[in-house]
């Protein structure tokens, strides 16, 4: 016999699934650990993680859709920052980034 689950619990079930998937890679963590930080353009977030602004991008772009993080353009440069999304804010990845920030370029 199956059980029934309300339909917005099993909505709610694969908004988190679908969160958990997104952070399939590495790169998304060190993304997020970023932008958790503080507000960050594309460029410094490849530096940071030694990837392209091409597939920076493109984690940008999915990561955005999934409304894990903002943008905002100031004349030729878009800047990141973690989305205000409820269901994310006491996400595990992002509380559990390093304290220190690790993650700065040696000459900051």
């Amino acid at each position: 016999m199956k059980a029934q689950i309300p339909r917005e619990i099993q909505d709610l079930a694969e908004r988190q699934a679908a969160l958990c998937r997104l952070f399939g890679t590495p790169q998304r963590v060190l993304i997020l650990w970023l932008v958790g930080e503080r507000e960050r353009t594309v460029s410094e977030i490849a530096s940071a993680i030694g990837a392209s602004l091409s597939s920076t991008s493109q984690h940008l772009r999915r990561m955005e859709l999934c409304n894990v993080v903002e943008s905002r353009r100031e004349s030729h440069h878009i800047f990141y920052r973690v989305a205000d999304n409820r269901m994310f804010q006491k996400c595990g990845i992002l509380t559990g980034r390093p304290r220190k920030r690790i993650l700065e370029p040696a000459y900051a």
